[in-house]
C-alpha cells in the first residue's frame, strides 16, 4: 500500500466534535445502507466476535441489534464518543488510539469503517487489523467515496486508499443510498478455519 496523507485532528477537537453533535448524522437514514452491507458481512461470517476500530459512539453495535449476542469490542480515540453508551452483556468499549492498540488476541471481524482517512499511517492500521483477525475470519473497511467536485482534497486521498484497498482485499462493492451517498466496501477473508 502506499501512503497516504490524512488531515491531522487533535483528539481536543475530536471531542469538541462529538460534544457539538457533528458526528450525530452516522445516526441518519442516510447512513443505513452502509451499515447493513457492513452487517451483512459480519452475519454471513458467522463472527461471534467483532472488534470495531473507529467505533465512535457505536453506531455499528447499535445496527447489529439485541439479537447478536457475540462478543464487540468497540474502540475510539474519543472519550466523549461514548460517553452515555449504554452496553449489553458482551460489550467493551474502549478508549484507545487505533495506531497503539492494547489488544491482543484474534476477533472473527475486525471493521474499519470511516477511520482510515483519520489516521497518521493508514498501512500500519490496516496490517495491525489484519493480525487482529482469526483465521477464517473477515476483515471488512469501509470508505465515503465524496465526489471529486464537492471534496477535491478528500476525493483524492480516499481514491488512493480505495486503490490500495482493493490489491488486498478478495472483494469489494460499492454502496449507495438514496442514490447520493456512496461507499466502498472492502472484504479480506483470512486463510484458514475456524
Amino acid at each position: 500500500m502506499s501512503i497516504v496523507d490524512p488531515p491531522r485532528i487533535e483528539r481536543a477537537d475530536w471531542e469538541h466534535q462529538y460534544r457539538s453533535g457533528r458526528w450525530d448524522y452516522l445516526t441518519q437514514s442516510a447512513e443505513d445502507a452502509r451499515y447493513r452491507a457492513i452487517v451483512s458481512q459480519i452475519r454471513s461470517s458467522g463472527a461471534a466476535s467483532v472488534l470495531d476500530l473507529g467505533c465512535g459512539s457505536g453506531v455499528l453495535r447499535d445496527h447489529l441489534g439485541a439479537d447478536y449476542t457475540g462478543w464487540y469490542v468497540g474502540v475510539d480515540w474519543s472519550v466523549e464518543a461514548m460517553t452515555g453508551r449504554t452496553r449489553a452483556a458482551g460489550d467493551l468499549f474502549v478508549c484507545a488510539d487505533v495506531t497503539a492498540l492494547p489488544l491482543g488476541g484474534c476477533f472473527d471481524a475486525v471493521v474499519l469503517s470511516e477511520v482510515l482517512y483519520y489516521v497518521e499511517d493508514p498501512v500500519r492500521v490496516v496490517e495491525r487489523a489484519v493480525d487482529l483477525t482469526a483465521p477464517g475470519g473477515v476483515l471488512v473497511v469501509s470508505l465515503f467515496r465524496p465526489s471529486a467536485q464537492r471534496h477535491p482534497g478528500w476525493h483524492a486521498l480516499i481514491s488512493r486508499l480505495d486503490i490500495d484497498l482493493r490489491a488486498i482485499t478478495d472483494s469489494w462493492q460499492d454502496v449507495t443510498a438514496d442514490g447520493s451517498r456512496t461507499w466502498s466496501l472492502h472484504v479480506l477473508t483470512m486463510a484458514g478455519g475456524r
